[in-house]
C-alpha cells in the first residue's frame, strides 16, 4: 500500500512540527501565505515528501523468566 506524496508548511521558528498535510502543493502555499500574513516577519517553508520508509519484517521480542531471584 503506498501513500499518496503531501505537502506540510514548516515554520523553523514554529511551536511544533508540521501537522496538516495537505494534498496539493497550490494548498500548502496557499496555507503558508495564510500564516505569513498573520505572523510578519516569519518565514514559512512548503516541504514536500520525496520517499518513505518503514520495516515490514516483524520485530522479535524475547522474554525473560520474571522469576530470577536477584
Amino acid at each position: 500500500m503506498a501513500s499518496d506524496p503531501f505537502y506540510v508548511v514548516w515554520n523553523p521558528k514554529g511551536p511544533h512540527s508540521p501537522r496538516e498535510r495537505h494534498s496539493a502543493m497550490h494548498l500548502a502555499e496557499a496555507e503558508a501565505e495564510r500564516l505569513a500574513v498573520q505572523n510578519p516577519g516569519q518565514d514559512f517553508y512548503v516541504l514536500a515528501t520525496v520517499s518513505r520508509t518503514r520495516t515490514t519484517r516483524p520485530i522479535e521480542v524475547e522474554r525473560f523468566d520474571p522469576d530470577i531471584p536477584f
